[in-house]
């Protein structure tokens, strides 16, 4: 099968593209014929050897944890999915035995294993999943907009629904809307009838968040966002602020906050240092969350949202399995609102 790869770290020149071998499924295993893979961060430090990832490598790696295609051979104890379906993949593999699998709270098995980063993944004609990990898609969705959703889209559900639990009216902030995540995190907290507030750095990404349906917008670059923040709330602060930026952010991030609000983060794009004033967060009551992932029956919950059409990934620009590199060079440019995602022939 063609692929694109590595077999060493560096910049995006160590990609490579060619034939290796189509991987073979065990029992419980799906076999996807790929048609779209969508980029995320974690595909930039991986092919870095950077920020926390896996530092060796076995063999050839070819990332891709977004994964959209069709089932083309089941396992012998497969069930639920058949030969030709459109399907997407969460790319989260648990060992299902563990306290926190057992527990329902998968996403911290301690065995947690990432398709795309640490097992092979969709820049590829064909990739290989857990049938638990594969999830029917009846939406009319191109296969580019099925496979901008499963890591962002699950991502930003448990911050939101799980952990922040965003209710109706509730104001939330969102940072870097202009990400995969953070269109997301739009998308779900208008589902929820909370009140928007999203940053970006520019007004071109800022006006394709009020087509998303955002209610107040800030360029971060050109105005205090935390003032901002408390001008548009009439000096309350926001319930909720959803972070993934990290270090650029994290100080004003607690200025916008109200009294009682919960911070959520999943990121460190921009570093992982930050300052905390530790009278902020006991006199105003902050509780502070962090995110990685979701849960498989989160990515139930998103995909019958999917499937129902009132969620919808968001393509920023699509580029040939050849051309990973380039899709890579763009997203290090920051040059993109929604997913860059790979069409895969």
């Amino acid at each position: 099968m063609k692929a694109t790869y590595f077999t060493e770290f560096g910049g995006p020149e160590v990609f490579k593209y060619g034939d290796v071998p189509e991987p073979a499924i065990g029992p419980n295993e799906v076999l996807i014929r790929v048609r779209a893979s969508a980029l995320n961060h974690l595909d930039l430090w991986r092919r870095a050897g950077q920020r926390g990832t896996k530092s060796s490598l076995a063999g050839p790696m070819i990332l891709g944890c977004d994964i959209a295609g069709e089932v083309a051979e089941t396992g012998a104890q497969v069930k639920g999915v058949a030969k030709g379906d459109r399907v997407v993949v969460n790319p989260g593999i648990t060992c299902g035995r563990c306290d926190f699998c057992l527990s329902a709270r998968d996403n911290m098995c301690n065995g947690y294993v990432m398709i795309g980063s640490m097992a092979n993944g969709g820049y590829a004609q064909y990739a290989k999943a857990p049938q638990e990990n594969v999830h029917l898609l009846t939406a009319d969705l191109t296969w580019e907009e099925a496979a901008a959703m499963p890591l962002t889209f699950l991502t930003a559900y448990h911050m939101l629904m799980t952990l922040t639990k965003l209710r109706p009216g509730e104001t939330v902030l969102i940072q870097a809307v202009g990400s995969g995540v953070g269109v997301a995190a739009l998308q779900i907290a208008k589902l929820v009838g909370a009140r928007t507030i999203v940053t970006a750095s520019t007004d071109g990404k800022l006006g394709k968040a009020r087509l998303l349906g955002a209610d107040h917008t800030i360029n971060y670059d050109q105005h205090d966002f935390a003032a901002r923040v408390k001008e548009i709330t009439e000096g309350k602060g926001a319930d909720v602020v959803f972070d993934h930026v990290g270090q650029a952010t994290f100080e004003k991030d607690l200025q916008s906050m109200a009294k009682g609000a919960r911070f959520v983060s999943c990121g460190i794009t921009s570093g992982y240092e930050a300052k905390l004033h530790m009278g902020v967060l006991f006199t105003k009551q902050i509780q502070l969350f962090g995110s990685y992932m979701g849960t498989k029956a989160e990515m139930g919950e998103v995909m019958r949202l999917v499937n129902q059409g009132k969620l919808r990934g968001i393509v920023s620009k699509t580029f040939e399995l050849k051309d990973a590199a380039e899709a890579h060079k763009t997203m290090e440019s920051r040059d993109l609102f929604g997913k860059l995602v790979l069409g895969i022939p």
